[in-house]
């Protein structure tokens, strides 16, 4: 099985989640046996398409419960559970803590990451933006904790694919939180706005929403110390509330200089509220 299929395969699972999947869609998509696929996907992802889907069931529940003001019970059923009892219980298993609890905790769930900041200042400004859909083709990687070791050797195989395109926008879909989800399995996408063979990429649609668009200036290897700043302000600052769609990275810059480097990350809003 191509690593195409198997990113097919992945999406689907990712868009699908919540529902009981049929053994015959995944068939369908990468033209495999039910058996098969189940043996790949466990030999690349290390669990099973089960297990993955229950984990994106509660991972995405503790982010709505962190981000959101939504109900315990309608985040139980946006996640694909048929009563609110079950999803307790499985959260519990998982997290150790119940969803209240969760919910409750969430300052002393970003505070631990907060502390590691070297800076004295945790001010940032920010803007609220609208941006429109954007079409991308895009790869992907699955790492430890968004690995900047394997994150730039796709963006190096990228940029060799394509120095013959005059000239293209880069972005970083950051589709995991990992102080919430399993950091193991962090995935990123690495998409660009043209290329010189889309059968080579995957494509979809990003963008489409309000964001709060802040700025990183410098070398990539500290933008977590951006990071920082920007859970800072949402946690005790900020009245606006996330959404739990993915953070976007916009490469605007890419100069000989690391200094010059210039990073917009676009976090998503559920609405334009005012600073």
């Amino acid at each position: 099985m191509t690593i195409e299929k198997i990113q097919q395969i992945l999406i689907f699972l990712e868009n699908n989640y919540h529902r009981q999947i049929d053994p015959s869609e995944l068939e369908e998509i990468s033209n495999y046996s039910y058996r098969n696929i189940q043996r790949i996907f466990n030999s690349v992802l290390n669990e099973t398409i089960g297990n993955f889907c229950v984990r994106l069931k509660l991972e995405n529940a503790y982010k709505q419960l962190v981000y959101t003001n939504l109900p315990v019970v309608q985040i139980a059923y946006d996640v694909g559970y048929e009563n609110n009892q079950s999803f307790s219980k499985a959260f519990k298993n998982k997290f150790q803590i119940t969803p209240l609890q969760a919910r409750e905790n969430k300052t002393n769930l970003f505070e631990q990451y907060i502390k590691q900041k070297k800076e004295a200042s945790f001010s940032i400004g920010f803007e609220y933006v609208f941006k429109e859909k954007t079409q991308i083709h895009y790869k992907t990687v699955i790492s430890n904790n968004y690995n900047n070791t394997d994150i730039n050797e796709l963006w190096d195989d990228i940029h060799d694919e394509n120095k013959s395109v005059k000239s293209y926008d880069c972005f970083g879909v950051i589709v995991d939180q990992p102080i919430i989800s399993d950091e193991t399995k962090s995935r990123y996408d690495a998409c660009v706005n043209d290329c010189l063979n889309p059968k080579n990429y995957l494509s979809k649609t990003i963008f489409g929403q309000w964001y709060a668009k802040y700025m990183h200036i410098g070398c990539y290897d500290e933008i977590e110390e951006t990071y920082r700043k920007i859970y800072h302000r949402w946690l005790y600052e900020s009245n606006f509330e996330l959404d739990t769609s993915p953070i976007i990275e916009h490469y605007i810059a890419d100069r000989n200089s690391a200094a010059e480097l210039i990073t917009a990350i676009y976090v998503p809003v559920k609405r334009k509220l005012s600073k």
